[in-house]
């Protein structure tokens, strides 16, 4: 009989041994304190048979940005089996197990990085964020303008506190992004511990943006940027600056950034190798108190019953009666057939709802495509509740 339950940390070696023979990856000292740390700050669930682990999961609280709030987000990683084990519905149980988890814990919202879009799609997950990776020739690099400002050269625990805040200030209003805690930072810096950082001052002295950007561990002739920030047009002019001025060295140049990074127009040709790579899923975990959160924009009070329908978590099935008011809100599980045959209703999966309320698609085209199901006006009417943007993450997990 298998048993589904959480692990307490002094079984990481186990689940390290699990990890490493499924995704056939090396054992090393860093990679097993990594690993330990992860393990230190999620909460893992394995499935037992007769006491040996044979598959698992990991889910690691965090926070996530979304029109200026910040959300509970529940981050799942390290999905594995032993060979033998697979297909066996151990994996199902244990994303079952955590689903209710993290609705216990108040994880409105979940992310994970599918090796199967259609496989995590039976848990309520689905696309939600797109990565643009570019390609650029070193005769094929942005020529801005000398800016007034400086680029230094620094090191992480020098400077961290102003890199820090530089990403806050460019993404604390943005749909879906990490709000990176200090364990956060800290993991992502030692696992780039081969990078190189660039911080943009402006004529005052003061950082307007920063570059995260290796070369080794690539072909000898290629240049990496990691993660770029900037909040002028200087300080992305500097930061381009700084990039072309290796081009005495590296013939191509990678930047893989969000979908809304759409820079090509900016070259002088802007036929450059371009490549839309689909990016990491999300799942709406808890509908009402996703509802009640949400930030919907301020407009003439409104009243929109949603229809939803979940199989992996069923305390979100059902229709929810929003009822939406300048500065309140209620939402309320309808359960009245008289009332529910005199509304209008917007009908969806879990999926089709959080690709909405992650901006990933507008709900008229969802309508159009016959993911959401309702009448035009009424569906008209609430679009204008929903603010607009692109997703972006540059977290992966």
């Amino acid at each position: 009989m298998t048993e589904y339950k959480t692990m307490p940390l002094d079984q990481y070696k186990e689940m390290l041994d699990l990890a490493s023979y499924a995704f056939n990856i090396e054992k090393t000292e860093k990679r097993e304190k990594e690993f330990k740390e992860l393990c230190s700050v999620s909460v893992c669930y394995g499935a037992f048979q007769d006491e040996t682990l044979m598959s698992q999961l990991i889910v690691r609280p965090m926070e996530v940005y979304l029109h200026g709030k910040t959300f509970p987000m529940g981050g799942i990683g390290y999905v594995s089996s032993y060979p033998e084990n697979r297909g066996g519905g151990d994996i199902a149980q244990l994303m079952k197990l955590s689903l209710e988890k993290m609705n216990e814990q108040g994880q409105l919202l979940s992310y994970l990085s599918p090796f199967s879009y259609p496989f995590y799609r039976k848990y309520g997950y689905e696309q939600s964020f797109d990565d643009i990776q570019y390609t650029i020739d070193v005769s094929e690099l942005p020529k801005t303008q000398k800016t007034p400002g400086t680029i230094r050269r620094v090191q992480w625990e020098d400077t961290k506190a102003t890199i820090k805040s530089l990403y806050k200030n460019r993404y604390q209003t943005s749909i879906g992004p990490l709000k990176r805690s200090e364990w956060d930072w800290e993991f992502l810096m030692t696992s780039r511990e081969e990078s190189n950082i660039a911080l943009y001052l402006d004529e005052k002295g003061e950082a307007q943006g920063y570059l995260i950007y290796s070369f080794k561990g690539q072909d000898a002739r290629t240049f990496v940027l990691q993660e770029m920030v900037y909040l002028s047009h200087s300080a992305f002019s500097g930061l381009w600056n700084f990039v072309a001025s290796h081009k005495a060295t590296f013939y191509t140049y990678l930047y893989k950034t969000g979908e809304s990074e759409k820079i090509a127009y900016l070259l002088e040709n802007p036929r450059i190798k371009q490549e839309l790579v689909p990016s990491m899923m999300t799942r709406i975990v808890n509908m009402e108190q996703f509802l009640l959160a949400y930030p919907f924009k301020e407009r003439a009070p409104q009243t929109v019953y949603l229809k939803v329908e979940d199989l992996a978590a069923p305390w979100n099935t059902g229709v929810w009666k929003l009822e939406l008011y300048l500065t309140d809100r209620k939402v309320s599980r309808v359960t009245d057939a008289q009332e529910l045959s005199q509304v209008s209703l917007l009908s969806g999966s879990i999926q089709a709802w959080t690709q909405v309320f992650m901006n990933y698609r507008t709900i008229e085209e969802l309508h159009f495509f016959e993911r959401i199901q309702g009448d035009e006006q009424t569906l008209a009417d609430f679009a204008k509740r929903i603010p607009e943007g692109t997703p972006v993450l540059y977290d992966y997990f």
